[in-house]
Order: structure tokens, then sequence, then C-alpha cells
């Protein structure tokens, strides 16, 4: 028998035997690829097609229905010009006006209650207590589905109970705030620019103001006063509202020329145009007078605050965004963009007051008279 053979030492060995698989066509991996993408084409076409639809109705008729006091009319005209600027050119706006005073909450509430019965779509409010008394309504009536936006003038709208929070409101409201730190601080400091001298800081409090609408703003002027070395004289009545403009009259004949050096007016009193009365007042004795943006046409020197138009137009923005699909729980609060100081010449002169070449820089307003204010009724 022949010797048996062994493998040659070192000898390489083969490569292990491999699977053998099909090998795909490159006509058949083009049809493949092709359909994945036909599939992927046909899901991004019915996503735009399906997001395109609701966005023929975003610009459709809408029924808007907007709570204002008198004094922030201007705030409407903001609303209504930015939001045609925007595109909404078929829009049914149904207002209120409600003023403040002892019927304030019942009237609000009553134009919040046939804002829904209407079926309104939005709710503007250009104050914060008609925002919040909306909130309350539409949350009380299952209706938290129709967006509350609102102007705070003169709460902070988290410590007010309008929203949650400024970052994250969680309700089915949102709007424009105030600074309210910012704007009493600048009055104050402006006070003292144009009289260093001043001490005595008068301010009509208990019983002129409405304290719903007046507290959170006089105590925060309350809390800065002593800061600038202003101590605050209150001019307190106890009759009741209806008498506002005659208790008004009987307390200001009797202040005195050195009484006090300054006046700071309030908003919010019984007495509706009771800036007017201070006005008066102011240029009886000779001293500067601060007053609110929106009530300048009315009384005072001066003011430094966010232009109520210039609220509006900001506000007419988050409509926007709420017809695109956004819940008003979802958009921030916001500060207002704007800050304005308003100087009124012709006053400051007849009460014999200059305003430092500082302010007459910074002034984005300067009035020489009335003639550019709408007229009013003193009531």
């Amino acid at each position: 028998m022949p010797p048996s053979q062994s493998p040659p030492v070192n000898a390489p060995e083969g490569p292990p035997p491999q699977p053998v698989e099909a090998q795909k066509s490159r006509p058949a991996m083009f049809i493949t690829y092709a359909a994945v993408l036909l599939v992927f084409l046909a899901g991004v076409g019915m996503y735009w097609w399906n997001s395109r639809a609701p966005m023929s109705d975003i610009y459709g008729h809408k029924t808007i229905g907007i709570i204002s006091i008198p004094q922030v009319k201007e705030a409407n005209d903001g609303f209504k010009s930015r939001l045609q600027a925007l595109g909404y050119n078929d829009v049914e706006y149904l207002e209120y006006t409600v003023v403040p005073g002892p019927t304030l909450d019942a009237d609000s509430e009553k134009a919040v209650r046939e804002l829904i019965e209407k079926d309104a779509d939005l709710i503007f409010a250009n104050f914060e207590i008609q925002g919040r008394i909306a909130v309350d309504i539409t949350r009380e009536l299952g209706r938290t589905d129709v967006a509350i936006l609102f102007i705070a003038r003169l709460h902070d709208p988290a410590s007010f109970g309008l929203v949650e929070s400024l970052q994250s409101p969680g309700s089915n409201a949102t709007g424009v705030a105030t600074s309210i730190f910012e704007l009493v601080q600048r009055h104050l400091e402006f006070i003292k620019q144009i009289r260093p001298d001043a001490k005595k800081l008068g301010i009509f409090a208990k019983g002129f103001q409405i304290p719903a609408l007046a507290d959170e703003y006089y105590a925060e002027v309350k809390l800065q006063a002593p800061r600038l070395g202003l101590e605050i004289v209150e001019y307190t009545t106890d009759q009741p509202p209806p008498k506002a403009k005659e208790e008004f009259e009987r307390v200001a004949v009797s202040i005195k020329k050195g009484d006090i050096d300054a006046l700071m007016h309030i908003a919010g009193h019984y007495y509706v145009t009771q800036e007017a009365g201070e006005g008066r007042l102011a240029i009886r004795l000779g001293i500067p007078m601060a007053t609110n943006y929106e009530d300048i046409p009315r009384g005072g020197h001066f003011t430094f605050a966010n232009g109520t138009y210039e609220s509006g137009e900001q506000v007419a923005v988050m409509a926007d965004k709420v017809f695109k699909g956004a819940k008003p729980s979802e958009i921030p609060v916001e500060y207002a963009l704007k800050n304005k100081l308003s100087l009124h010449l012709g006053r400051a002169r007849a009460a014999g007051i200059t305003f430092p070449d500082s302010m007459l820089y910074l002034a984005d307003n300067k009035y020489e008279d009335d003639s550019v204010f709408p007229e009013f009724t003193d009531h």
C-alpha cells in the first residue's frame, strides 16, 4: 500500500465556504428605491396639502370682541391697523366700552357673556380688569376655547390672576404687560429732575382711588418715593363715589402753595376725569404733575409710559399666532416694546415750571396745547 500522504506543513488553507446570497439585479434595486421615493414624496405631499388646507381659512371671516375703557381707545386702533396689515381684511368687531367706576365689573361681565353668546372667535381686552373677568367667565361657561388677549396697564398679569406666569400663561389668556416698577421709578426721577428740592409728593388716595384698579401701582409708588427723598402727602375722603368730583373740588381748594412740591396722578379713580382736576390744581400751585400716558390729553405735565397704540399692535401679532393655531397658554406674555416720554409744554408754562434739557432731548412727544387731543366732558 502506498504510504498515506499528509498535507505539506504551512500549506495555506483555502477560504472558508461563504453563504451564497441572491444577487439583486440593478433594475430591481432601482425599482425598490423609486418606490420608496414615491412613498416619501406622497407623504410630503399629503402633509403639505393637509397643512395648506386650514391656511385657506386663516384669513377668512373673523368675529373679534373688544372690551375697552375710554382712556385706552388708541390701543384698539393699533390692534385693528396691525391686524389688517397682517392680512385680516374680513373682520367683524363687536365693541363694548366700560367706564372705570362702581359698575365696571358688572358691565365687563355683561359684555363678556354677550360676546360668548355671539360666538366671538377672540376677545381683546385693552385693560386688565376686563381681561381677568373674561378669563373667569370663559372658564365658568366651559368656553376656554375662546382666546383672551389683554393689555395690562396697572398690574402684573401673574399677581393679578390673569396668567399663571409670564413665560407660561397656562390659560386661555396672554397679552402685553407694563413694567410698573420702571414707570414709577422714571416718573419719580423726572419729578426730581424738574424740582431737585422736591420733598412732598401729593396724591389723591383712599376714597378717590378705585382699589381694584389703583392698588398695585400705588403700592409701588409708596415703596419707591422714600428712596428719592419724597414724602407722600395723601388726600382722602369718606364720601361715596357718586360725590367723587364734588369731593375732589372741596379737597383741592383747601390745598395751598407750599403744601406739596409735586403731584402724581394714580390711574383708577371714581371721578372719571380726575386728571383734569389735578392738572388745574398743579397749575394753580405751580408744581410739576406726573400722569399716565392715556390721561395726558386731559391733565398733567409729563408722562413716561408705553404707548397704548403700540401695545395694541403687539397684541395683534399675538392674535395672528392664535389664528394660525397657537394656544394662548403657549404664547409668553410680552412687556411693551416701547416706552415714550411725553411733555405738555403749554401746561408747564402755565404752571411756571421748566423741563430740563435732558427731558426735552429724550421726549418723543411735545405738546404746545390741547389742540391735538379730543374734547372731553369733565365728570
